[in-house]
């Protein structure tokens, strides 16, 4: 098993900043495709989708991310006392 580090944490937080700002535009594009099937006007704003998809993934991929890698510290922590 591989040592929980800060190497691990940066990497961490950058795939779940990405992923999230990729789910974000991606929302953004279906729900406007969505509201394009109901009333035939198809409003997508790229630099807002974009921004916001920006502004939210680095606030939910930062607290994920470190979330996350706080509970495999603990985990790992957890597992280095059982095996002594």
């Amino acid at each position: 098993m591989e040592k929980i580090n800060i190497k691990g944490l940066v990497k961490l937080i950058f795939s779940c900043v990405s992923i999230l700002y990729v789910a974000i535009v991606f929302a953004y594009l279906m729900a406007s495709v969505i509201v394009y099937f109901k009333i035939d006007i198809f409003e997508f704003d790229w630099k807002e989708a974009f921004a916001d998809a920006f502004r939210k993934g680095i606030t939910g991929g930062l607290i994920l991310g470190f979330g996350i890698w706080i509970k495999a510290k603990l985990q790992e922590r957890k597992n280095k006392k059982r095996s002594r």
